[in-house]
């Protein structure tokens, strides 16, 4: 990547695009077709593998929609384009699932309503959900494998993903008018997803089928599954600071590097303590200390940040507290 004061040739920043599309494609086709053969990799280092190539690949994406330099409304537009994308792209893979649910369920109601009908009302509880649950992930297995995905469009999704992160991201990014708004736009990065995962709103989507909507997937080493790796909206923040960076000049190789270190490092972290792990905190963290020198705060700015933190979190809680 170059800095953002080096001048680029406006052809030179639009190939970048579609460079950036192609390479996504092209690895996430190679390690679909090649990916079942590589056995020797463990589990975690595949999976550290798989995300971490999925992370650069991505942010090269992101990359590439900043070079184009389009106005702000083109970007928001973009990322109309791309939710819209998402929705229909996402749609065949959210019935399958769906409906891949229902008939892994339907056996264990047959052994609940059959247990009833014998008269065990009050012991089927305690009695069949374990082999209840055991039957369920058996026959939801089963029908996944006679019923396989089609990576092309798999494929398709992630890239009308990295399309709607990309341009609500940017456009995002480039309306921040200063640069101390950087803060409370971390802050906000943080408090939400440290909610989302706490609140359980987060463990709600990756059990439902709205999964496909939100994270992107990648094919992994030594097994043929292509399993969810990584959120849309932490590339929508990644697209957030990285333009936020070149607008306020504060170093894009710098910054690129600060950011995609967050992904690693919660994608390690995650790994090693064996527990999913929210990715903004990090990035947030990483990128405000990495920049902090820049982020000039005045006094009546700190007061105003305070309040805002002390309006999120209630905002927070009182979501929380009536979704219960």
């Amino acid at each position: 990547m170059t800095d953002s004061s080096t001048p680029m040739n406006g052809g030179r920043q639009v190939a970048v695009l579609p460079l950036s599309l192609f390479c996504w494609a092209a690895s996430f086709w190679l390690l679909a077709k090649i990916g079942p053969g590589i056995g020797m990799l463990p589990e975690n280092p595949a999976t550290f593998f798989s995300a971490a190539i999925l992370t650069l690949l991505s942010a090269f994406v992101v990359y590439g929609y900043s070079r184009l330099g389009l106005h702000r409304s083109l970007y928001l537009l973009t990322g109309a384009i791309g939710a819209i994308a998402v929705f229909y792209a996402a749609q065949p893979m959210v019935e399958r699932s769906k409906a891949i649910n229902l008939s892994a369920s339907l056996p264990g109601e047959v052994m609940f309503m059959s247990a009833e009908t014998a008269g065990l009302n009050f012991q089927a509880d305690k009695l069949l959900i374990e082999p209840r649950n055991q039957l369920f992930s058996a026959v939801n297995r089963e029908v996944k494998l006679a019923l396989p995905e089609p990576a092309a469009l798999i494929l398709l999704l992630a890239l009308v993903q990295l399309t709607l992160a990309s341009g609500i991201g940017l456009w995002i990014g480039e309306g921040i008018d200063e640069v101390s708004h950087l803060i409370p736009v971390a802050l906000v990065a943080t408090l939400a997803d440290i909610w989302s995962v706490s609140a359980g709103a987060t463990s709600m989507i990756i059990v439902s089928s709205s999964i496909n909507y939100f994270l992107l997937r990648f094919p992994l080493p030594g097994t043929s599954e292509i399993p969810y790796l990584i959120g849309l909206t932490d590339f929508l923040f990644f697209a957030i600071f990285f333009q936020a960076a070149i607008r306020f000049k504060l170093g894009t190789r710098k910054n690129a590097i600060l950011l995609l270190a967050s992904f690693l490092i919660t994608v390690a972290a995650a790994i090693f303590f064996g527990v999913g792990l929210p990715v903004l905190p990090f990035m947030a963290a990483i990128f405000v200390a990495g920049n902090f020198r820049r982020l000039e705060l005045k006094r009546e700015e700190i007061r105003q940040i305070l309040i805002f933190s002390v309006v999120i979190l209630a905002l927070f809680s009182a979501v929380t507290f009536f979704a219960r």
